[in-house]
């Protein structure tokens, strides 16, 4: 049983890699890149991917490239994330490295590493005959069921982003008194670089971001309230296209993301709990939706809706490192995503 459980999900694996590559001779090309709707960090994943309006972490530039503008420390990231089976053993691996480092004056840059690989893709010969009628009462036409060979597939994106704290203080009128309004402005420059058997592909896309922080504690003057958060997030703004070297094209389309989020604090700022939604207008669309409540700075725990797969998980804050894990429901199986940063 064990054994036909990891074919059927090797089977699906390929069958997911290797999408964007029939689309491209049958559909004209979708799904391009789609190794990156996948999403990076535990946090954000446990919180159902709704992070476009809090990316305030070292896997922003992901979600919202403005983001990383909150970072006010150097800070090493990562994640594992194994896809289907175990994590000893999973049909395939997804995973991020990157740094983020504040700049002299309000500017702050990231280098960041995703990739998704998958090894030993079995290669089957074309059936023989011309029907499963034929194969059925010809023994020797059926197959063997033998690999004739092996292939691995590689997908990575390198993200180089800057982005830019900016805040003003807004006069609301004689009534009220002036608010601080924190805004930063964020830009990723991103390489895709794909291969599948022989075939390889290369491609450049554009996103630009930004988030407005409304502190909704000063507008009405009430220190028990929290801050409001918008997000846009503009992906692939230019049109990205994923050329092969066998002349097709993969196009990825532009993808308008945003989102809304509210902190509200419980006893102090170390202890809130956090509301989140986002919305893709990329592939038909989808929504998700997050919540998150933290104790005292140390404690995280998360739950969310990914598109209507639920999402869960916790973290923990010691000494300079975040730890999180989180995990995401699926037809298959469940997903499971570690992640970690340590701020120097």
């Amino acid at each position: 049983m064990a054994r036909r459980k990891k074919t059927f999900y090797a089977a699906f694996l390929v069958f997911y890699i290797t999408l964007s590559i029939q689309s491209r001779s049958c559909m004209g090309s979708v799904y391009g890149a789609s190794f990156l709707e996948i999403g990076v960090g535990a946090r954000a994943i446990g919180m159902g991917s709704a992070f476009c309006s809090i990316a305030d972490d070292g896997t922003a530039f992901f979600w919202n490239p403005a983001g990383i503008g909150f970072i006010e420390k150097s800070t090493l990231s990562g994640m594992y994330g194994p896809q289907f089976g175990s994590f000893k053993n999973p049909m395939g691996s997804y995973h991020f490295i990157g740094i983020t480092h504040p700049l002299p004056g309000n500017g702050v840059l990231g280098i960041n590493w995703i990739r998704l690989s998958v090894d030993d893709i079995p290669i089957y010969s074309a059936l023989d005959g011309d029907s499963y009628w034929e194969r059925l009462h010809d023994i020797s036409l059926r197959p063997s069921g033998e690999a004739e060979g092996y292939i691995n597939d590689v997908e990575d994106a390198f993200f180089f982003t800057f982005a830019l704290m900016n805040s003003f203080k807004l006069d609301l009128g004689w009534e009220y008194h002036e608010m601080e309004v924190k805004m930063p402005i964020g830009v990723n420059l991103k390489w895709i670089r794909q291969s599948l058997g022989e075939g390889e592909a290369t491609g450049i896309g554009i996103d630009v971001g930004a988030v407005i922080v409304f502190p909704v504690s000063e507008f009405f003057e009430k220190d028990y309230l929290g801050t409001f958060r918008f997000g846009l997030n503009i992906q692939d703004i230019t049109g990205t296209k994923i050329g092969w070297n066998t002349k097709h094209q993969d196009p990825v389309p532009t993808n308008f993301k945003w989102g809304i989020s509210y902190s509200q604090p419980i006893s102090d700022k170390t202890t809130y709990i956090l509301v989140s939604y986002d919305r893709d207008s990329r592939w038909h669309g989808k929504d998700r939706f997050g919540l998150e409540f933290v104790a005292y700075g140390v404690l995280g725990l998360r739950a969310g809706s990914d598109n209507g797969n639920l999402t869960g998980g916790v973290g923990i804050r010691f000494w300079k490192i975040d730890l999180n894990y989180g995990f995401i429901s699926h037809e298959l199986n469940f997903l499971h995503r570690i992640s970690c940063s340590i701020n120097f």
